[in-house]
């Protein structure tokens, strides 16, 4: 069996990339995978639908893998309630066939999207002054950054 070269770069892309990445590649296929399953919804494609709507949840599942309670705290903790209502949206979703519930969580994961881009340009930001400051930092982990995955 043989793979698309697209598939292999997905994969590849997927197999280097740092956690940040990991998140926002996951916002981006909850996005297509709503996106897909709101024109399968109106087409009448049931199985395409559902196939679309469990992606979807699949991903958030991810997403709560992926939380640091611990060094997360309570931005964790609200990110899982987050996560938690897309799942219940969804599953609301694909029971009553509502394209406004899927509207609903579409522009949730958009948000949320939009707002990780920008703590990951802010963490990225403060790592390159550390990197280009005159003194080396007392601690390596200041090199490393804030970031855990959160998302």
């Amino acid at each position: 069996m043989s793979t698309s070269p697209l598939s292999s770069y997905a994969e590849n892309e997927v197999l280097n990339a740092p956690p940040e990445r990991l998140v926002q590649i996951l916002y981006e296929l909850g996005i297509k995978a709503i996106v897909s399953a709101r024109e399968c919804l109106r087409t009448k494609d049931i199985p395409g639908r559902v196939r679309q709507i469990n992606k979807a949840f699949d991903v958030t599942v991810e997403l709560l893998k992926g939380l640091d309670y611990e060094g997360g705290g309570d931005i964790a903790t609200n990110y899982g309630r987050i996560y938690d209502y897309c799942q219940r949206r969804l599953l609301a979703a694909n029971t009553s066939q509502s394209d406004e519930i899927l509207a609903e969580v579409q522009a949730l994961f958009e948000d949320l999207s939009e707002a990780w881009q920008i703590v990951v340009a802010k963490t990225a930001s403060a790592r390159r002054n550390v990197l280009y400051s005159a003194e080396p930092p007392e601690n390596m982990a200041e090199l490393a950054g804030t970031i855990s995955c959160v998302g």
